[in-house]
């Protein structure tokens, strides 16, 4: 694959470079541009990051029920935390495929670094 973009060139839609059900069987979409691979891998990052972290804090809100007056924090905390954690992996790895393109190892130690 080449790093230049084709004369044609468009960024692909969200939410995926190729979705088999709904896109055209054969067709396969790239990104070439620093700024679309970080927004890519941050909005998927968030989405699953802010959905764990969503599951998660009603289970404690559902479990502590009887605690209802200081429950209503920990579904705020949850996402503020959840954000945070999401953009700074996000960016990390996002960034880490531009500059190590193919290289797994690296993304191990970033998502071991990031997750504790």
């Amino acid at each position: 694959m080449s790093n230049q973009a084709p004369l044609d060139y468009t960024v692909p839609s969200f939410p995926s470079l190729y979705v088999p059900i709904i896109g055209e069987p054969q067709s396969q979409n790239y990104l070439y541009h620093l700024t679309d691979i970080w927004r890519f891998t941050l909005f998927w990052t968030l989405i699953l990051y802010l959905g764990t972290h969503a599951a998660v804090a009603s289970f404690a809100v559902a479990v502590q029920w009887r605690n209802y007056k200081r429950m209503w924090a920990v579904p705020v905390v949850y996402v503020l935390v959840s954000g945070f954690e999401a953009l700074l992996a996000g960016s990390l790895v996002g960034l880490m495929f531009v500059f190590f393109p193919f290289y797994p190892p690296v993304y191990e130690g970033v998502v071991v670094l990031t997750m504790g």
